[in-house]
């Protein structure tokens, strides 16, 4: 994301919070995908956007908060379905997909971390054991498999046959 797109989502929570309105989870998506992109990029300014963040979030009070966990949660829950050994087993299975999610879901928790928000300790664990289940899918598709040695078919050898023709 851009600098004027941060600029943006930490500009629309300040008017938001400044005017008394309830900001969404819409807005807590844009505002943490936004600044916590910037965050992992290293990007100049990072800094000034989060003191002015963390200020509009102090002003726009409990709902706020409650909006922002509400985005961690969803954020958590749709990377932990895409890891679904169900969907992992399909042979269309997006991996990039799934990366990209793990990534925005990173991004989201730098910014909330920044902000003072964290995950309870059920969406840690949830977020741990998806992270596991996605790291060994990876691991085993990464390693290669050795391939099972070709067993004569029931044609090519009979009970008792060692293999010798038989010359009559």
């Amino acid at each position: 994301m851009s600098a004027a797109e941060v600029e943006a989502a930490v500009a629309q929570l300040e008017e938001l919070a400044k005017g008394g309105h309830k900001p969404s989870h819409y807005v807590a998506r844009r505002l943490l995908l936004a600044l916590g992109q910037a965050l992992r990029e290293e990007r100049g300014g990072s800094s000034a956007w989060v003191a002015r963040a963390q200020a509009a979030s102090e002003a726009a009070g409990p709902t706020w908060r409650t909006e922002v966990q509400g985005e961690l949660s969803l954020a958590c829950g749709e990377f932990a379905q895409c890891v679904d050994p169900r969907y992992l087993a399909l042979p269309t299975y997006d991996l990039e997909y799934t990366r990209a999610a793990r990534l925005r879901l990173g991004d989201r928790l730098r910014a909330a971390l920044e902000l003072g928000f964290t995950l309870s300790e059920r969406e840690t664990d949830v977020l741990d054991l998806a992270d596991r289940v996605l790291a060994t899918f990876e691991q085993n598709r990464a390693e290669p498999r050795p391939h099972p040695k070709p067993q004569p078919g029931p044609s090519e050898t009979g009970p008792g046959d060692n293999g010798e023709t038989s010359q009559k």
